[in-house]
């Protein structure tokens, strides 16, 4: 009996001189992140940890309060914004301008009903420097809708990705738009933003104002920007979603640029002149892909063909299906997150 304890105990010795040391570089590396010479890393970092939900309070321990401020909150790049449309739309005067501008040509083109997903659907990989993710291209737009709950409020809980595709017998899909997630703890209940489902509100409502909306009209066009609900029913939205810490990637042909945003788990979607729907997702938080930023987004989707992108939720809700698998790796340690709503390919 002795001689177990004893073997328990030099096991039990080494376990925490194994966790102590493993802090304790993780501390150094991130202390030479955010004290080293790259401005360019701490900046990284400290959007990385500002974009979770659980891991806001990390950057705090290793710089002052004013040099994160000054991170999350950098002056305007005016000289951004004297050559690429404002997206943030703060005047909705301007705004209303904006959304009578002519789109665009998108040409849809529906396949056979009787088709096969295969048919009409594509899985290519990207990589980049820091990530790698899934990119599905789908030729036919009229096969991709919003997936939504039956019920939204504090009372109700969201549904995991699979059961929004069993729900709608879907051939795949993806994560979509924000939702409320305190600390990490949300069910998915309570969208962040707009929520549309054949013409009508399922969340949100005419007179709200919501940045960043994604959604498509009566013939399958993508519309990405800022908008006010009537603005979306102006324009002919039948199903939308938002994520409202944004940013929009790709609007009326043009790619945005400074961007922002660390390097995390991100999905994104956007459309082709040709009609095809592309949605992508970039796996993060992993040792072989440690995630994308926005402008990674944009540059992805500008380079494949699309006219308009926005970006969806990220983080641990990112995850993409198709055909009863999962192909890409969640960042959440825990399992899948429960979802307001999802982007869904239907068979």
């Amino acid at each position: 009996m002795k001689s177990v304890l004893k073997t328990l105990g030099r096991v039990l010795i080494v376990i925490l001189i194994t966790l102590v040391l493993v802090v304790g570089a993780l501390a150094g590396l991130i202390s030479m992140l955010t004290h080293g010479p790259s401005d360019d890393a701490k900046r990284l970092f400290t959007l990385s940890c500002n974009e979770t939900s659980a891991m806001k309070w990390l950057p705090g321990l290793f710089i002052s309060e004013e040099d994160e401020q000054a991170i999350l909150n950098p002056p305007p790049a005016e000289e951004i914004k004297s050559e690429l449309p404002d997206f943030t739309y703060l005047d909705y005067e301007d705004q209303s301008e904006r959304v009578e501008e002519e789109q665009p040509l998108v040409t849809v083109t529906e396949v056979d009903d009787n088709a096969a997903p295969e048919d009409y659907v594509e899985i290519e990989d990207v990589k980049g420097a820091t990530f790698k993710g899934k990119l599905m291209i789908v030729k036919d737009p009229s096969k991709v809708i919003v997936g939504t709950l039956d019920r939204y409020g504090a009372n109700y809980s969201g549904l995991l990705l699979e059961d929004f595709i069993n729900k709608y017998d879907a051939a795949g899909g993806v994560n979509a738009g924000g939702f409320e997630d305190t600390n990490g703890m949300g069910n998915g209940g309570v969208p962040h933003g707009i929520v549309m489902k054949d013409g009508a509100f399922a969340w949100g409502s005419a007179s709200g104002y919501y940045n960043n909306v994604i959604g498509f009209d009566g013939d399958h066009i993508l519309h990405t920007g800022t908008y006010t609900g009537q603005q979306c029913l102006d324009m002919g939205l039948v199903s939308a979603v938002s994520f409202p810490p944004g940013p929009t990637l790709i609007q009326d042909g043009v790619k945005l640029e400074n961007l922002g945003g660390g390097m995390n788990p991100r999905t994104a979607l956007g459309q082709r002149s040709d009609g095809s729907v592309l949605i992508l997702v970039v796996e993060g938080r992993k040792p072989d892909s440690l995630g994308a930023t926005y402008d990674d987004l944009a540059n992805i989707l500008f380079e494949k063909g699309c006219v308009n992108a926005g970006s969806l939720d990220g983080g641990s809700s990112s995850v993409m299906y198709f055909q009863g698998e999962q192909l890409t790796r969640s960042s959440n340690v825990v399992g899948q997150r429960k979802l307001p709503d999802c982007i869904l390919v239907l068979k």
